[in-house]
């Protein structure tokens, strides 16, 4: 009558359960999975109680705990009721921003995509532009609010994701007008220099119930940042030279309203 095998070499155990030699050798030098038991030639022999670590080992790791912290859970040799009532709360709060985290990656590949497939080539430091805000919308959001009122604020961070993604196509296209204002020479105090500049404001503020409010705080807060950050810039989609040549346009825009007022 044969009798059941119940200690196997590393090969065997891993092909029955179904993992990989390297794994278990990773696993016996991290000191999580170490076999007591060793044949006449000094080969360590793996049973049903390595059999029941491992799974253990891969139920804490399903539901995303590191091996150094599945380490430290199995050191503390206690029933499982009891660790995870003790640990299950915070891998909870660790596994849900993580999820976050991946919900915001997909968004942003989503957004870049979205434009490739519109046949535009955004430029790198458009796309930059556009994750950074993305990565950092929460801190974005709460260091605005030190200058423009909630109503703006609501309505900066609040847009659909598919009006954000019209802007950015919007934003691609008036990028690719400024270049070329900007190849061909025009002048800023020519009509389509004054076109490009309304065009910008006017996508900015498309949005907001009160234009000439939202205006003033939006000169305020670039003020503000000047001043108390002048060495810092948030990655922008305008090069200097870019923003150098809009500040002209600006300037000759204000000169003409001063003279027509006259």
């Amino acid at each position: 009558m044969s009798t059941l095998k119940t200690t196997f070499t590393i090969g065997e155990f891993a092909k029955k359960a179904r993992v990989t030699v390297r794994t278990l050798r990773f696993y016996q030098e991290l000191g999580l999975l170490v076999p007591t038991k060793q044949n006449e030639t000094g080969h360590r022999l793996y049973g049903l109680d390595e059999l029941a670590k491992l799974q253990q080992i891969q139920a804490l790791k399903f539901m995303g705990f590191s091996l150094q912290e599945i380490k430290g859970l199995l050191e503390e040799n206690v029933d499982a009721a009891t660790q995870l009532k003790k640990s299950l709360p915070t891998q909870w709060k660790v596994l849900h921003e993580k999820k976050k985290e991946i919900e915001r990656a997909i968004e942003a590949v989503e957004r870049v995509q979205f434009l490739l497939d519109q046949g535009r080539k955004p430029t790198w430091s458009i796309i930059s532009s556009i994750l950074f805000h993305m990565e950092h919308e929460q801190d974005l959001k709460e260091w605005t609010k030190e200058y423009m009122s909630d109503e703006a604020v609501k309505k900066i961070f609040s847009l659909p994701k598919e009006t954000q993604k019209q802007l950015d196509l919007e934003m691609v296209d008036w990028h690719a007008k400024l270049q070329d204002a900007l190849k061909n020479g025009v002048a800023p105090d020519e009509q389509e220099a004054f076109d490009l500049l309304i065009e910008m404001m006017e996508m900015a503020t498309r949005h907001m119930t009160d234009i000439e409010a939202f205006a003033s705080e939006l000169e305020k807060f670039q003020e503000s940042l000047e001043k108390e950050i002048p060495d810092f810039n948030f990655p922008s989609f305008l090069s200097p030279e870019e923003e150098a040549y809009l500040e002209e346009v600006g300037k000759a825009m204000e000169k003409l309203a001063i003279e027509d007022e006259k």
